[in-house]
């Protein structure tokens, strides 16, 4: 609990008392300070700070935004351009009431001209980044409660959102042989052993480097890289995190061993990446060049650099690879796919959460368990064998007694 004293009234001399609780120390704290600094600078205490929307987002961007990854930054921008659209610069704080919020989340939808309605992942989206910027409104004392919050929400609000996950084709160890069948070339076959067989993301992928794969233990390390003249930086980065994570080592199978030691071979051409062509690792360093020097480069404006600007064309190629091999899509397919099918494969083959959360890199098992929710015809054989294998146990100790 903090509280603190109002003016004096004029006429009594009596001074009104003032208090907030929080439920956490350390959130009353930076209330406290942040009180103390405004008090100290004249505001007076008895009214809160009646700031406006274009007022709180500059703040915000200003405080919050500047440690995140710029996709997270590009996302924060969109939320707040049609916050701005939809209530205007003017408009106080204070007057963003929670059905205010929920007509603004209800009336989204897609900008990008094609048709269909915004799909729930992307109203979750919005709803995050709505729910941090009036949070630290609340945390800033221009507001007592955050109109976004899920708190305090009841029956058909459209606060109440739960992102349905979009359709991925599932790709079967057969598949991926297959797959493996029609590619040409060593270095595509070891990037896909990578995602595939150790689950890394595609930008992990395209960054790892001869000298983080240890064949003789057959596991990579998935480390950070500190930019240089010549070569861009790479950071790892964590589902549900803006903030470099934790890195980590990541076991490769054995059948992956015979390209990945061909690819590292290679490597020495590539300025020792593993996946990389000489020339893409020369275009890679003309375009870090041109990033450096805040110009254009790869036929856009100029852009901070991020992991996946080490290649491109890679699905296009991939699809090709798979229409080639005769393998059938049954639902959407990404590079990511690689990823979830080898989390997939691990949640069938019964992998702890918690060890399968550490080798994809994830922040908690939020994550990772929708792999172990998803329901598959082997998952439910295994059960019902193992029911058979527990009765047939059973049966045959009472047999012997």
């Amino acid at each position: 609990m903090v509280r603190w004293y109002g003016e004096p009234d004029p006429d009594t001399g009596k001074q009104k008392r003032s208090g907030r609780s929080f439920r956490q120390s350390r959130d009353a704290k930076a209330f406290l300070i942040e009180k103390q600094h405004q008090l100290d600078e004249g505001v007076p205490q008895d009214l809160p700070i009646d700031v406006t929307l274009g007022r709180l987002l500059a703040e915000f961007e200003e405080a919050r935004l500047a440690g995140l990854s710029y996709a997270s930054q590009i996302g924060y921008g969109n939320t707040t351009n049609q916050l701005l659209e939809y209530f205007g610069c003017t408009r106080k704080v204070r007057t963003i009431q929670q059905r205010y919020a929920e007509a603004f989340l209800a009336t989204r939808k897609r900008r990008d001209g094609r048709p269909g309605e915004l799909s729930s992942w992307s109203k979750a989206r919005h709803l995050i980044h709505c729910r941090a910027i009036f949070g630290a409104a609340v945390q800033w004392g221009y507001i007592d409660r955050n109109p976004f919050s899920g708190s305090h929400v009841r029956g058909n609000s459209a606060l109440k959102i739960n992102p349905k996950g979009r359709p991925w084709h599932h790709l079967t160890a057969d598949e991926f042989v297959m797959l493996l069948a029609a590619v040409p070339s060593v270095r595509q076959r070891a990037c896909y052993w990578l995602m595939y067989g150790a689950g890394l993301r595609p930008g992990e992928a395209w960054n790892m480097m001869a000298a983080t794969v240890d064949l003789a233990r057959r596991r990579v390390r998935v480390v950070n890289r500190a930019p240089t003249e010549g070569l861009p930086p790479f950071t790892v980065k964590a589902e549900g995190q803006s903030v470099e994570s934790k890195e980590r080592t990541v076991p490769i199978p054995e059948a992956a061993v015979p390209d990945l030691t061909e690819a590292m071979r290679q490597s020495f051409k590539s300025g020792g990446f593993l996946v990389l062509t000489p020339e893409r690792f020369r275009r890679v360093q003309e375009y870090w060049q041109l990033c450096r020097e805040h110009q254009p480069w790869g036929g856009h404006a100029w852009r901070p650099w991020q992991n996946r600007n080490m290649t491109n064309n890679l699905l296009r190629d991939t699809k090709a690879y798979l229409r080639k091999a005769g393998v059938e899509l049954t639902a959407p397919f990404t590079l990511h796919t690689f990823r979830k099918s080898f989390a997939q494969n691990h949640a069938d083959a019964g992998t702890p959460p918690r060890t399968l959360a550490r080798l994809l890199g994830h922040s908690n098992t939020r994550v990772t368990m929708q792999f172990y929710q998803k329901a598959t015809d082997a998952n439910e054989q295994a059960a019902a064998e193992a029911m058979n294998h527990l009765f047939d146990r059973n049966r045959r100790t009472k047999d012997v007694v």
